[in-house]
């Protein structure tokens, strides 16, 4: 990967990561729509330095994917630097990235995500860890401040520790999704150190990008990805798909997902994906949040907006002309298991 700013330079929002989405199947659409690069689901940096493998599955990249950034949230700089040897060891990631912003509870509970902005000491002892431990660059995810904006600190700690690029999401973890993001405080961090700085927060359309670059940011795009991977494409200044495109790339995502997990019984975890590609249509959840197969999301096309995924008009729209491969680390968890 080229230097975080040269990539930035070069135009095309980040894919954010986020947990139970930014697998492997939704890293690919984003990349062809024109991602900077894209950010794995969070995995526990514990649980790798222990041996178990779930989070080498939830890491895999998939055959030929480029710049792919591994994200981990850790508590401990010797947990942290141990499973970054073992993501590197095993794909090879463009870089790794810690997370210094999830708010959930069972995250937080465990020294980790936006607990680390209490102390920037520990979190800069991760990052420099990290560092240590592979030949690759260390970026950092984080948001405002816990229940006030107090970021800077924490930012300058982890930059002096050898951090290349912070991405800031523009709410604290009090705010969680609510509230508008708060570009200013964004840009008050990116002119207080000197790496690159990547907002995260509402930026849905070509205009707030344009703002976002113009401040001299980088733009990482969350939820208004999801069923919605060619936003990056928009961004840019590229145009809205059609209907039948809509169609094509949500039934490319889901086969593509039951490719990758090895079948059908994989698609309720697509449900929330599946689910807002129809609503950028104007249709209803309700049959997409009950999608157990190929079938019924074909049915649920056809019955939604008379849209067939099948039809020949529609599949010449699918962005590949090849479905992915089982994801190869849950093919060998699988044989041990069978093995055992």
């Amino acid at each position: 990967m080229p230097p975080f700013a040269t990539l930035l330079a070069a135009g095309g929002a980040v894919l954010a990561p986020m947990a139970g989405y930014t697998d492997a199947p939704f890293r690919r659409l984003a990349r062809h729509y024109g991602a900077a690069w894209a950010v794995s689901e969070m995995v526990s940096a514990r649980a790798l330095a222990l041996g178990d493998d779930a989070g080498l599955a939830i890491s895999a990249p998939h055959p030929g994917e480029r710049d792919v950034v591994l994200q981990i949230f850790a508590a401990e700089p010797a947990e942290a630097a141990a499973a970054a040897r073992r993501l590197f060891a095993a794909f090879a990631p463009a870089a790794l990235d810690l997370n210094m912003g999830c708010p959930v509870r069972k995250v937080v509970q465990r020294g980790c995500g936006v607990e680390l902005m209490r102390d920037p000491r520990r979190a800069a002892a991760i990052v420099g860890a990290i560092g240590a431990a592979v030949p690759v660059p260390v970026t950092v995810k984080t948001r405002l401040g816990l229940d006030r904006v107090a970021v800077r600190e924490v930012v300058a700690a982890v930059v002096e520790a050898g951090a290349a690029a912070v991405a800031v999401h523009g709410r604290t973890a009090a705010q969680k999704y609510a509230g508008e993001a708060d570009w200013d405080a964004i840009a008050e961090v990116a002119a207080s150190v000197d790496v690159p700085v990547i907002g995260s927060g509402d930026v849905g359309d070509a205009g707030a990008y344009r703002r976002a670059r113009a401040r001299g940011l980088g733009v990482m795009v969350a939820r208004a990805a999801l069923g919605r991977p060619w936003v990056f494409r928009e961004l840019l200044g590229g145009r809205a798909p059609s209907p039948e495109e809509v169609v094509a790339v949500s039934w490319r995502h889901a086969r593509d997902h039951v490719a990758w997990y090895g079948g059908e019984r994989a698609l309720p975890r697509l449900r929330g994906q599946l689910s807002a590609y129809a609503e950028r249509l104007g249709v209803g959840r309700g049959p997409f949040v009950r999608v157990a197969t190929l079938d019924d999301l074909a049915d649920a096309w056809r019955t939604g907006v008379g849209i067939d995924p099948r039809e020949p008009r529609v599949a010449a729209l699918d962005p590949f002309d090849h479905t992915l491969p089982r994801c190869p680390k849950l093919v060998r968890r699988r044989e041990r298991r069978l093995a055992a």
